[in-house]
């Protein structure tokens, strides 16, 4: 059903003419499991999660990008969990519950046999590819009695130890030209750390009293981004980077009312998405990687979270508590207003204020709106009116509907504009 209500806006755009329209959520799933942690395929055209399916374990699942039908790549009575595809799409790795551990495995992406890369009696979590493929590095709680960071071929084969500290290392990330890893370190508090991917030294990036976690490399390698808890500063999780080679953190939040988490950088770099968690609500943001005003991607009522963008750099997926009332996976453009100007006059001006509004909005234009059509968050139309005279600002009602997310399109003569209005009450 959600699948042919993102047709039917598809189709709006294309037949009615929207040549400016912000984003809008499209699901991928809809059904009454739980869906998380989403990963792009490298050419785009499919997502890879984890689903707590009828099975009643979290089994690895893909469904095409565009929406369609969900395929599951393993079935049996194990959990499985965290997901990432290969460099070349082929593959994808995950951690699997063999009980009483969990093991690195990996299985075809077009479905096929369970290969497993670890069988010893320790834990082994969060793994990843190395940007050419041929190996895979995760942390393992080994004979140390701490998580330190490992790697072992894709093929299979003798696990490397990379780290050997009487502290924890977790959830490491190859640098993009595989020579590196960074992942946090405990000492007092969760640093930053990175070692040389064959091996060596322990290189801390951080080293002060504040908790820095999950940090992710830029696509350039010069950078890393992290959050980072300031419980003296802003008593909240930001978003910092810093230089890859060492040097001062820079700061890319500071809001004092919401937890920013997660942050992932953009394929060209100019940008991090993240989830900003309110006391209310998580929603999906985006800010420049060079610092600047915080974008909102979502903005309705429920929690999104773990966004990733696509290889393209054009969408985002994410998973989402919607009405299911279970964690679903949804895309979203990875820009707030799509723009393709058409037959659009430079001159011209449009717009609708006051937004958020109560009971009303007005039009103020320098052309004529000949219609008016008001949609809400899942596309469909709940109001559509002409208007056959002329006004420079002209009012219109809302009395008639619920609080929430709805797009106003604004149909002019020679072009269409489609805004995106907060109606409170």
């Amino acid at each position: 059903m959600k699948n042919l209500i993102a047709l039917i806006i598809i189709l709006i755009v294309l037949l009615g003419g929207l040549h400016s329209l912000e984003a809008q959520e499209i699901p991928l799933t809809s059904d009454d499991y739980e869906h998380e942690r989403p990963q792009w395929s490298p050419d785009g055209s499919e997502v890879v999660y984890m689903k707590n399916d009828a099975t009643g374990y979290w089994q690895i699942y893909k469904v095409p990008s565009t929406g369609g039908t969900e395929t599951p790549l393993t079935s049996d009575s194990c959990w499985h969990g965290f997901p990432q595809w290969s460099p070349d799409g082929n593959e994808i790795v995950y951690e699997k519950e063999i009980l009483p551990r969990f093991q690195i495995y990996k299985v075809p992406s077009a479905g096929g046999t369970e290969t497993p890369l670890t069988s010893d009696s320790y834990n082994h979590f969060c793994p990843q590819w190395s940007p050419d493929g041929s190996e895979i590095v995760y942390h393992k709680h080994d004979a140390t009695g701490y998580a330190q960071i490992y790697k072992v071929p894709s093929t299979g084969g003798t696990e490397i130890s990379l780290t050997n500290s009487m502290y924890d290392a977790k959830h490491p990330q190859w640098s993009p030209d595989g020579s590196e890893i960074v992942y946090h370190r405990w000492l007092s508090s969760w640093q930053i750390y990175k070692v040389p991917s064959t091996g060596g030294t322990e290189i801390p990036l951080t080293l002060d009293i504040y908790d820095d976690e999950y940090p992710q490399w830029s696509p350039d390698g010069n950078e890393i981004v992290y959050h980072k808890f300031e419980f003296d500063g802003t008593g909240m999780w930001q978003i910092y980077k810093v230089p890859s080679s060492g040097g001062p953190e820079t700061p890319l939040t500071s809001d004092g009312s919401c937890h920013h988490w997660f942050p992932q950088w953009s394929p060209d770099g100019s940008e991090i998405v993240y989830d900003r968690r309110d006391p209310a609500r998580s929603q999906i943001y985006k800010v420049p990687s060079t610092g600047g005003p915080e974008t909102p991607l979502t903005s309705d009522s429920y929690n999104h979270r773990y966004p990733q963008w696509s290889l393209d750099g054009s969408e985002i997926v994410y998973q989402k508590l919607d009405t299911t009332g279970c964690y679903q996976i949804y895309t979203i453009s990875s820009t707030d207003v799509f723009e393709t100007p058409f037959m659009i006059p430079k001159t011209s001006s449009i717009d609708i204020f006051p937004n958020p509004a109560k009971t009303f909005f007005e039009i103020r234009s320098q052309e004529h709106v000949k219609e008016i059509q008001i949609f809400d968050i899942t596309g469909k139309l709940v109001r559509g009116e002409i208007l056959l005279e002329y006004k420079p600002t002209q009012k219109i009602s809302l009395e008639d509907l619920t609080a929430g997310v709805y797009f106003v399109r604004l149909k002019c003569k020679d072009f269409t504009s489609t805004k995106k209005l907060l109606l409170i009450r």
